[in-house]
This record gives C-alpha cells, structure tokens and sequence, in this order.
C-alpha cells in the first residue's frame, strides 16, 4: 500500500511518526477489510445454503405438485369411470324401468281381458257339471281327473282288428308274426302288426269374444225350428230392442241354442250386456226370458300328438276276399281263440273286407289305456 507524509519540511522523526500512525491507520482499516470480506463469505455461505434449502424445498414442493395433480387427474379418473357407471347403470334402470312398464301394459291387458272373459262366463249359458276327480286334503296342492281317451282308428280292406283279454297272448301273437289259419278248401297266411295309435299329448286353444256373433240359450222345449228361426230373427233385426240387420242365423242342433250373427259390429256386444230378452212365441201364455251370451270362437294354436302301442289290441293284414264275410270272421277268431294257436280269450275282433274300408273306435278299458 502506497503512502506519503504530508509534511516534507517535518523533520525524520516527525514523519516516522507521522508514517506509523498512518500505517496503524491503514492496517485497521485493512482488517476492517478482512472482517467485512469475512463477513461477506459468511453471508454469501449463509445465503448459499438458503438458496439450496430453497431449491430443495422448491423441488419437494413441485413434486408435491405433480404429485397432487397426478393424484387429481387419478381421481378425476375414478371419478370419471364412477360416473360413466353410474351412467351404464342408469341406462340398464331406464332400460329396465320401460321393461316394466312394458309388462306392467301387458298384464293390464291380460286382466283387462280376463275380466271381459270372466264377464262372458258369468253371462255364458248355465250347465250342470260332474266332477268325478279327486283333490288331496288339507290344501296340499294336486288334482287328479278321469279322462278317458275315444281314438278312431281307420283300417283298409283286407285287414283285421283283435282285442284280446290278455296282455301276455296279445305279445305272444305279435311275436309269432305270420299265422296261418286253416280254412275248408285251404290255408291262408295273414301277418301280425302292433296295433299303433295316435293320442292326443297336449291342446292349446285360443279363445276370443265374436264381435258379431251372440249366443241364444234357454230356448223353451215344443217350438219348431223354423217359427223359431224365424221369430228370432224378427226379434232381434229390429232397432227397438236393440238389434239390428241380420246377416245369418243358425240352430245348433246338438244344443238346441241359436247363433245370430249381425251384419255390423257393436250391436252383439249392447244385447249381451242386457243378458236377457222377454219375446213371446206361439202356443206358450207367458212371455220368455231367453239367455243372450256372447259366442266364443276357440282356435287351436298348439296341438300335440303322440304315438301310443295298443297293448291288448292287434292288427292282421293281406287277408285276400275268398269267402263270405261272416264266415271268414268267424273263422279268424276261433283260430285266435284256441290257446293252441298262441291266442286266447277274444274281447272284439272286426274284419274289413278288400275294397272296403273301416273304422275301429279305442277307449281306455278299465284296468289301462289300449
């Protein structure tokens, strides 16, 4: 560090002194300096740190950061399939919720068309009914009905129907197949068959309400057909008692009922809700209710049938035209009655000549069905 005295006139000792004090002066504040630049270091160390602290609390806060917005966009995620299934979910239930009402519909309509079918049974004509079934007791679930089965079986000519007493002689028959019967002037040879039936399984029939068509019931005995016809027709073409043109008419003889069937619709449906109608009629004093009822036409819309083996029953075929009718019955079921033949007792038997043609009629007999 340079200097000088500022007196050059002083004498040597003046200016050493003068020298001294400047350089003590000097070194102080050189180690002022020192101190200031210590200090400094010191700050600049200090401030050093600080800024790391920082930069590393800077850095833990950015990764908190992503991580937060890493742990949102998750969430958000989540929250977002959580709504897409909520959103499945609330289709599958709309979905769901129009299914119902759809049924609901339907079986409103279903009742809706049970009551108008139990409106027609309650206004149908009345009949007496049987049950000869049995029920179990104590409300255990179970019904049991007599069902008796009428098969008609159509049979060619040159054929023959045996029914036997016996299961057993009816299988020994079969098995035997080709049999031979002696007759006067020579021998025929008739083949064996399993007599197959066809039984009905199962029945599904579909009714509806004839909107044209009503039903006449309680018609009184000693009436002719055709003043009643005639007097109906009369009654009922007529606007007064609610009526209206008539298109057809018909007595069911099987019944004794009548079905009158209108020529336009609505008038049929107005007389069966006034159920009765008084007319007079010929040869009878007092007036007379008659019964109207709407006419239920059925469809079968499900029909199954099975195949059933007769047990007693068997069926011969290629008996030629050779002789009487009668005789050559006979003979046919006194050779099959011999027990030396294979047959047995004979419960009916019916032949068919060649160039005929039959009918042979089934019914359950009393132990099992044939």
């Amino acid at each position: 560090m340079d200097f000088f005295c500022k007196d050059v006139n002083m004498d040597d000792a003046s200016k050493l002194k003068a020298c001294q004090q400047e350089l003590l002066h000097r070194k102080a504040q050189h180690t002022a300096v020192q101190k200031d630049i210590a200090d400094l270091e010191k700050t600049k160390h200090d401030l050093q740190h600080t800024a790391m602290e920082l930069s590393i609390r800077t850095e833990r806060l950015q990764e908190s950061i992503e991580s937060d917005k890493l742990g949102k966009q998750k969430q958000d995620l989540i929250l977002q399939k959580q709504m897409d299934d909520t959103m499945v979910e609330i289709d599958s239930l709309l979905k769901e919720q129009s299914n119902v009402r759809e049924e609901l519909t339907r079986i409103e309509e279903e009742r809706s068309e049970l009551e108008k079918q139990l409106k027609v049974s309650y206004s149908m004509p009345q009949k007496r009914w049987i049950f000869t079934g049995s029920t179990n007791e104590d409300g255990q679930r179970g019904v049991a009905f007599d069902i008796k089965p009428h098969i008609r079986y159509p049979i060619e000519g040159g054929s023959a129907v045996i029914t036997l007493e016996d299961e057993a002689v009816a299988d020994k028959i079969l098995e035997m197949e080709e049999h031979v019967i002696p007759l006067a002037d020579c021998r025929l040879k008739i083949k064996s068959h399993p007599l197959k039936l066809q039984m009905l399984e199962d029945i599904e029939i579909k009714t509806r309400v004839c909107k044209k068509r009503i039903l006449i019931s309680e018609i009184p005995k000693g009436i002719t057909s055709d003043q009643l016809l005639d007097k109906l027709e009369l009654h009922f073409s007529k606007q007064k008692n609610f009526g209206g043109e008539v298109d057809h008419i018909e007595l069911l003889e099987d019944s004794g009922n009548v079905v009158i069937t209108f020529a336009a619709e609505g008038i049929a449906e107005n007389l069966t809700k006034r159920e009765f109608q008084h007319m007079e009629f010929r040869g009878i004093d007092k007036r007379i209710s008659l019964r109207v009822s709407p006419f239920i036409k059925g469809e079968i819309v499900n029909l199954t049938v099975g195949e059933v083996v007769s047990r007693k029953s068997v069926l011969f075929t290629g008996i030629p035209d050779i002789m009487d009718e009668e005789l050559l019955q006979d003979s046919l079921e006194i050779h099959f009655q011999k027990e030396s033949n294979g047959g047995g007792e004979v419960d009916q038997f019916a032949y068919i000549p060649e160039g005929k043609s039959g009918i042979v009629c089934f019914e359950a007999d009393n132990e099992t069905a044939e």
